[in-house]
């Protein structure tokens, strides 16, 4: 499906007052869980900072009336003093307030930066192979910064309003419609940056695609991996070039909505501008008095700053409405997580009539497969590629929802379980397995939920997957670091299918699932885990995906998947014999 576009925009949020207020609220509080003490150093300064223009006004207005009417120096001494105070002041408080700020912020995005990680951990199968959850997720991900920042503009944006409400009271006595057409400037950049928050939220999705898909194209080139095996192929350039379109699309977008939100700044400003003239019209032709006018003159100026700053600072907590709302969102959106609590026995697996059709498929991908594994069977499911034997395995353990069938264990139905309860029954090693680039004992460790897993046992699953040779050759053993990217023991294809192995031993579940778990393994080691397998299968129920005949012959059964249906089952011998479509995939290997 093409991502979507600009011009292909989804629905934004209205960012009105209360999601404005709702937003801002949030951002104080999580502030104050984060750093309570940074939370108020901050507020007080702001304050200060608040008070301090309206101060300097009335400062300037003492200091010109004392300089009219006096003969000597010695009386404006009290107000200069207090003038370069007040400017001492702002400049000493501005650059404290800005370190405090930005160690608050950093707190705060550390924070949120774990939270997006235990929403990505909370996410059941059905989101993590959806889409559009992906881009949500990886925008809201790079939209962590901003929201560290929203507790910064929300006070920024409170203060500018109350330096504008300061001015608005000093200038009263010199003009009061001067007064308000300051309060009034801040007006169009509220409505602007309103306008331009909706706007951008409109098009997160579409921003969001383009983003993922850039940093996606720049990990393979960066990543030692696929840039190597791009280097092999001398298909860096291509890579390079797919890379640069997909930045280029995502800057056209970009583009674009900057044209729009550069109008908008454009004519906000205009009218600003107008309002703030009308105002230095008003103080020049009411102000009554050089005092008067001094005093007017440095107001309108310091409206000009205020209004400059609020509009940055209430930009930023407009747009930051829809971030924190998505955020939200996002959290409320996926389940709340449940550690899992490891099945090691379970006696039957019975799949009866499981039926998959995938969205937009004209067929099912499965259909009415039905089959049953006791402990201590060692089957095996094979068919060609595209038959449907992942699929089977996706549904049987949840990955993919069946439209009709059941599958249970023990006779409890498995679609009536948690997803952590479900899962908590297989341990399942793909083709894809994970390489995970950790010391030898967390990698291996990852195959439990356990947050305490002993090195006897680590060592356990490694000789029970044949690479415990392997890790004590290694000059620090389960300290060892695994893959080159951060300068450890770089390992094969087969090195490294033994340690995910591992991971599936020392989880022990009561099913085990191996989709071809020694295809990356030397015939020798080969022989080595399936001999192992074998010997401990008592233990377990075992179903594995295979391609090669020899594996097949020591299974207790083998169901023959075709065309979406198990269309065969028997022992190899059994199935050789009738010359079946068994018979056909694996006469070439049989020979």
């Amino acid at each position: 499906m093409a991502p979507p576009t600009l011009d292909t925009p989804q629905p934004g949020r209205r960012v009105g007052l209360r999601a404005v207020l709702a937003g801002a609220a949030w951002s104080l509080g999580r502030t104050w869980t984060a750093a309570p003490g940074w939370f108020l150093a901050v507020i007080f300064s702001t304050v200060l900072l608040a008070l301090i223009p309206a101060l300097q006004v009335h400062t300037v207005a003492w200091l010109v009336g004392d300089a009219a009417d006096s003969t000597s120096w010695l009386d404006l001494i009290v107000p200069l003093i207090l003038l370069t105070l007040l400017v001492c002041l702002t400049e000493v408080i501005s650059s404290v307030q800005n370190l405090i700020g930005q160690r608050a912020g950093l707190r705060l995005k550390r924070r949120l930066d774990l939270e997006i990680a235990e929403v990505a951990n909370r996410r059941d199968p059905a989101q993590i192979a959806d889409d559009r959850m992906h881009a949500i997720l990886d925008g809201v991900r790079n939209d962590t910064y901003h929201l560290s920042q929203s507790p910064g503009s929300v006070i920024g944006a409170v203060g500018a309003v109350l330096t504008a409400a300061a001015l608005a009271f000093s200038l009263w006595s010199f003009s009061g419609l001067a007064a308000v057409l300051i309060v009034l400037a801040l007006v169009p950049t509220l409505i602007n940056y309103g306008w331009s928050a909706t706007m951008q939220d409109r098009h997160f999705e579409a921003m969001g695609t383009h983003s993922t898909r850039s940093r996606y194209l720049m990990e393979q080139l960066v990543d030692q991996r696929s840039a190597l095996e791009l280097a092999t192929l001398g298909s860096g350039p291509l890579a390079r070039r797919r890379l640069e379109r997909a930045t280029l699309e995502h800057d056209r977008l970009m583009d674009r909505m900057l044209a729009l939100l550069m109008r908008g700044d454009v004519l906000g400003g205009l009218i600003t501008a107008v309002l703030l003239g009308a105002a230095l019209i008003c103080v020049i032709g009411e102000s009554g008095g050089a005092a008067g006018l001094s005093a007017g003159i440095l107001g309108i100026i310091s409206g000009l700053q205020t209004t400059r700053a609020a509009g940055y600072a209430m930009g930023d907590v407009l747009g930051n409405t829809p971030r924190i709302a998505r955020f939200r969102e996002l959290k409320d959106a996926v389940p709340p997580y449940e550690t899992q609590q490891i099945i090691s026995v379970c006696e039957e697996l019975a799949v009866q009539e499981l039926t998959v059709t995938y969205p937009g498929a004209e067929r099912p991908a499965l259909q009415d497969a039905s089959l049953t594994v006791r402990r201590g069977d060692m089957v095996a499911v094979v068919g060609v590629n595209g038959a449907g034997k992942t699929t089977l395995v996706n549904a049987v353990i949840g990955v993919v929802t069946a439209q009709h069938g059941s599958v249970t264990v023990d006779g409890v139905d498995l679609s009536t379980l948690t997803t952590a309860q479900r899962f908590a029954r297989f341990g399942l090693l793909t083709q894809e397995f994970g390489r995970y680039e950790m010391t030898v004992r967390d990698a291996v460790a990852l195959g439990s939920p356990r947050e305490s897993v002993s090195d006897e046992e680590v060592w356990a699953a490694l000789d029970a997957a044949h690479a415990s040779e392997l890790v004590r050759a290694m000059p620090d053993g389960l300290d060892s670091m695994l893959g080159q990217q951060f300068g450890g023991r770089g390992l094969s294809g087969g090195q490294w299918q033994r340690v995910a192995l591992a991971r599936i031993h020392l989880r022990g579940a009561g099913i085990w699932i191996l989709d071809e778990p020694t295809s990356a393994i030397d015939a020798e080691a080969e022989r080595d885990v399936f001999a192992q397998l074998r010997r401990t299968k008592a233990e377990r129920i075992t179903v594995v995906v295979s391609h090669r005949a020899w594996t097949l012959r020591g299974m207790d059964c083998i169901y023959v998947v075709d065309d979406g249906r198990i269309v065969e089952s028997g022992t190899y011998d059994e199935l050789m014999a009738a010359q079946s479509r068994f018979a056909e995939i694996f006469a070439q290997q049989a020979d």
